[in-house]
Protein backbone atom coordinates (compact mmCIF):
# COMPACT_ATOMS: atom_id res chain seq x y z
CA UNK A 1 0.00 0.00 0.00
CA UNK A 2 1.07 3.57 -0.64
CA UNK A 3 1.35 6.09 2.18
CA UNK A 4 -1.29 8.83 2.20
CA UNK A 5 1.12 11.43 0.83
CA UNK A 6 2.37 9.06 -1.84
CA UNK A 7 -1.17 8.17 -2.90
CA UNK A 8 -2.04 11.83 -3.47
CA UNK A 9 0.96 12.25 -5.78
CA UNK A 10 0.24 8.91 -7.46
CA UNK A 11 -3.28 9.98 -8.42
CA UNK A 12 -1.97 13.14 -10.11
CA UNK A 13 -0.05 11.19 -12.77
CA UNK A 14 -1.39 12.08 -16.26
CA UNK A 15 -1.83 8.37 -17.02
CA UNK A 16 -4.64 8.29 -14.47
CA UNK A 17 -6.26 11.63 -15.41
CA UNK A 18 -9.29 10.06 -17.12
CA UNK A 19 -9.54 6.94 -14.97
CA UNK A 20 -12.20 6.46 -12.26
CA UNK A 21 -10.98 6.56 -8.68
CA UNK A 22 -11.75 2.87 -8.13
CA UNK A 23 -9.37 1.87 -10.93
CA UNK A 24 -6.61 4.10 -9.60
CA UNK A 25 -7.11 2.67 -6.12
CA UNK A 26 -6.75 -0.89 -7.44
CA UNK A 27 -3.40 -0.01 -8.97
CA UNK A 28 -2.35 1.90 -5.88
CA UNK A 29 -3.18 -1.00 -3.61
CA UNK A 30 -0.64 -3.15 -5.50
CA UNK A 31 2.06 -0.46 -5.53
CA UNK A 32 4.69 0.55 -3.03
CA UNK A 33 6.86 3.67 -2.95
CA UNK A 34 10.58 3.94 -2.30
CA UNK A 35 13.02 6.80 -1.89
CA UNK A 36 16.09 6.59 -4.13
CA UNK A 37 19.27 8.61 -3.72
CA UNK A 38 20.71 10.55 -6.63
CA UNK A 39 22.76 8.37 -9.04
CA UNK A 40 20.97 5.17 -7.92
CA UNK A 41 20.39 2.62 -10.69
CA UNK A 42 16.71 1.61 -10.80
CA UNK A 43 17.26 -1.14 -13.34
CA UNK A 44 19.81 -2.07 -15.97
CA UNK A 45 19.65 -2.48 -19.73
CA UNK A 46 18.62 -6.04 -20.54
CA UNK A 47 16.80 -6.66 -17.24
CA UNK A 48 13.25 -7.99 -17.26
CA UNK A 49 10.58 -5.39 -16.55
CA UNK A 50 9.43 -6.29 -13.03
CA UNK A 51 7.62 -3.02 -12.27
CA UNK A 52 5.88 -0.07 -13.86
CA UNK A 53 7.43 3.10 -12.42
CA UNK A 54 5.61 6.33 -11.50
CA UNK A 55 7.75 9.31 -10.49
CA UNK A 56 6.25 10.96 -7.40
CA UNK A 57 9.09 13.47 -6.92
CA UNK A 58 12.58 14.00 -8.31
CA UNK A 59 14.07 13.22 -11.72
CA UNK A 60 15.02 10.01 -13.56
CA UNK A 61 16.97 9.51 -16.77
CA UNK A 62 16.61 6.63 -19.21
CA UNK A 63 20.10 5.68 -20.37
CA UNK A 64 21.31 3.68 -23.35
CA UNK A 65 24.66 1.91 -23.15
CA UNK A 66 26.82 0.58 -25.99
CA UNK A 67 29.14 -2.45 -26.05
CA UNK A 68 31.96 -0.32 -24.61
CA UNK A 69 29.77 0.77 -21.66
CA UNK A 70 29.51 4.31 -23.03
CA UNK A 71 26.29 5.81 -21.67
CA UNK A 72 23.93 8.34 -23.24
CA UNK A 73 20.78 9.87 -21.73
CA UNK A 74 17.81 9.25 -24.02
CA UNK A 75 14.98 10.83 -22.03
CA UNK A 76 14.19 12.54 -18.74
CA UNK A 77 11.21 11.85 -16.47
CA UNK A 78 9.85 14.03 -13.67
CA UNK A 79 6.91 14.05 -11.23
CA UNK A 80 3.81 12.37 -12.65
CA UNK A 81 5.66 10.59 -15.44
CA UNK A 82 5.26 6.84 -16.00
CA UNK A 83 7.97 4.87 -17.73
CA UNK A 84 8.81 1.47 -19.30
CA UNK A 85 5.13 0.71 -19.85
CA UNK A 86 5.85 -0.89 -23.26
CA UNK A 87 8.29 -3.42 -21.79
CA UNK A 88 5.81 -4.25 -19.03
CA UNK A 89 2.98 -4.86 -21.50
CA UNK A 90 5.10 -6.91 -23.92
CA UNK A 91 7.04 -8.80 -21.20
CA UNK A 92 10.29 -8.07 -23.01
CA UNK A 93 13.77 -7.15 -21.71
CA UNK A 94 14.42 -3.48 -21.05
CA UNK A 95 16.14 -1.59 -23.86
CA UNK A 96 17.66 0.98 -21.49
CA UNK A 97 18.82 1.46 -17.94
CA UNK A 98 17.28 4.03 -15.56
CA UNK A 99 19.34 6.21 -13.24
CA UNK A 100 18.01 8.59 -10.58
CA UNK A 101 19.26 12.11 -11.33
CA UNK A 102 18.02 13.79 -8.12
CA UNK A 103 16.88 12.28 -4.84
CA UNK A 104 13.51 10.83 -5.85
CA UNK A 105 10.38 9.16 -4.54
CA UNK A 106 9.05 6.56 -6.98
CA UNK A 107 6.02 4.26 -6.93
CA UNK A 108 6.55 0.73 -8.22
CA UNK A 109 3.61 -1.29 -9.53
CA UNK A 110 4.34 -5.01 -10.09
CA UNK A 111 4.29 -5.82 -13.79
CA UNK A 112 1.95 -8.78 -13.30
CA UNK A 113 -0.64 -6.52 -11.64
CA UNK A 114 -0.40 -4.06 -14.51
CA UNK A 115 -1.05 -6.80 -17.08
CA UNK A 116 -3.95 -8.18 -15.03
CA UNK A 117 -5.48 -4.69 -14.90
CA UNK A 118 -5.13 -4.35 -18.66
CA UNK A 119 -7.20 -7.50 -19.10
CA UNK A 120 -9.83 -6.66 -16.50
CA UNK A 121 -10.16 -2.87 -16.43
CA UNK A 122 -11.36 -1.11 -19.58
CA UNK A 123 -10.54 2.37 -18.24
CA UNK A 124 -6.94 1.41 -17.52
CA UNK A 125 -6.59 -0.25 -20.93
CA UNK A 126 -7.75 2.98 -22.61
CA UNK A 127 -5.41 5.05 -20.46
CA UNK A 128 -2.50 2.78 -21.37
CA UNK A 129 -3.23 3.13 -25.09
CA UNK A 130 -3.23 6.92 -24.69
CA UNK A 131 0.05 6.83 -22.77
CA UNK A 132 1.75 4.57 -25.31
CA UNK A 133 0.48 6.80 -28.13
CA UNK A 134 1.85 9.89 -26.37
CA UNK A 135 5.24 8.22 -25.93
CA UNK A 136 5.24 7.21 -29.60
CA UNK A 137 4.63 10.80 -30.69
CA UNK A 138 7.41 12.03 -28.39
CA UNK A 139 9.76 9.48 -29.97
CA UNK A 140 8.83 10.57 -33.49
CA UNK A 141 9.37 14.18 -32.44
CA UNK A 142 12.87 13.32 -31.21
CA UNK A 143 13.70 11.58 -34.48
CA UNK A 144 12.47 14.58 -36.48
CA UNK A 145 14.53 16.93 -34.31
CA UNK A 146 17.70 14.91 -34.88
CA UNK A 147 17.14 14.63 -38.62
CA UNK A 148 15.66 18.04 -39.48
CA UNK A 149 16.87 20.60 -36.93
CA UNK A 150 20.33 22.00 -36.38
CA UNK A 151 21.79 21.77 -32.88
CA UNK A 152 20.87 25.37 -31.87
CA UNK A 153 17.29 24.80 -33.03
CA UNK A 154 17.06 21.62 -30.96
CA UNK A 155 18.35 23.51 -27.94
CA UNK A 156 15.90 26.35 -28.54
CA UNK A 157 12.97 23.92 -28.72
CA UNK A 158 14.13 22.20 -25.51
CA UNK A 159 14.43 25.50 -23.62
CA UNK A 160 10.96 26.54 -24.75
CA UNK A 161 9.53 23.27 -23.38
CA UNK A 162 10.72 24.09 -19.84
CA UNK A 163 8.80 26.12 -17.24
CA UNK A 164 9.88 29.76 -17.11
CA UNK A 165 8.98 32.83 -15.09
CA UNK A 166 7.27 35.96 -16.41
CA UNK A 167 10.70 37.47 -16.93
CA UNK A 168 11.82 34.46 -18.97
CA UNK A 169 14.02 32.89 -16.30
CA UNK A 170 14.55 29.11 -16.47
CA UNK A 171 16.23 26.77 -14.01
CA UNK A 172 17.52 23.82 -16.01
CA UNK A 173 16.31 20.61 -14.29
CA UNK A 174 19.46 18.76 -15.37
CA UNK A 175 23.14 19.53 -15.74
CA UNK A 176 24.17 20.80 -19.16
CA UNK A 177 26.18 17.66 -19.90
CA UNK A 178 23.04 15.52 -19.52
CA UNK A 179 20.99 17.93 -21.62
CA UNK A 180 23.61 17.63 -24.37
CA UNK A 181 23.20 13.85 -24.35
CA UNK A 182 19.40 14.10 -24.49
CA UNK A 183 19.64 16.44 -27.48
CA UNK A 184 22.16 14.30 -29.33
CA UNK A 185 25.09 16.70 -28.90
CA UNK A 186 28.53 16.76 -27.38
CA UNK A 187 29.07 19.21 -24.49
CA UNK A 188 31.13 21.34 -26.87
CA UNK A 189 28.29 21.41 -29.42
CA UNK A 190 25.88 22.45 -26.67
CA UNK A 191 28.16 25.32 -25.65
CA UNK A 192 28.32 26.48 -29.26
CA UNK A 193 24.53 26.21 -29.53
CA UNK A 194 24.08 28.40 -26.44
CA UNK A 195 26.52 30.92 -27.93
CA UNK A 196 24.55 30.89 -31.18
CA UNK A 197 21.30 31.62 -29.31
CA UNK A 198 22.71 34.74 -27.64
CA UNK A 199 21.77 36.73 -30.72
CA UNK A 200 18.15 35.74 -30.00
CA UNK A 201 18.32 36.90 -26.41
CA UNK A 202 19.19 33.64 -24.63
CA UNK A 203 21.67 34.28 -21.80
CA UNK A 204 22.77 32.66 -18.57
CA UNK A 205 25.34 30.44 -16.90
CA UNK A 206 25.20 26.97 -15.43
CA UNK A 207 21.64 25.91 -14.79
CA UNK A 208 20.22 29.46 -14.87
CA UNK A 209 19.03 30.63 -18.30
CA UNK A 210 17.00 33.66 -19.41
CA UNK A 211 14.91 33.87 -22.59
CA UNK A 212 14.44 37.56 -23.40
CA UNK A 213 12.31 37.08 -26.53
CA UNK A 214 10.31 33.85 -26.55
CA UNK A 215 8.47 34.74 -29.79
CA UNK A 216 11.72 35.12 -31.74
CA UNK A 217 13.05 31.89 -30.25
CA UNK A 218 9.88 30.04 -31.27
CA UNK A 219 10.21 31.26 -34.84
CA UNK A 220 13.85 30.21 -34.92
CA UNK A 221 13.11 26.76 -33.44
CA UNK A 222 10.41 26.19 -36.08
CA UNK A 223 8.25 24.47 -33.50
CA UNK A 224 5.85 21.84 -34.78
CA UNK A 225 2.38 22.98 -33.63
CA UNK A 226 0.74 19.63 -34.39
CA UNK A 227 1.25 18.45 -30.76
Amino acid sequence: MLAIGDHAQFRRAPLFAQMPGASIDRLGSAAHAQTFASKSLLFDQGDQAEFLYVVLSGRVGLIGRDQDDHEMVVEFFGPGDVFIIAAVVLELPLLMAARVLDDSRIALIPAANVRDMLEADHAFAKATVRELSRHWRLLVGQIKDLKLRRAPQRLAAHLLSLPRSRTGEIHLPEERQLIAQRLGMTPESLSRAFADLKRLGVTGRGRQVVIADAASLERYAALDKSG
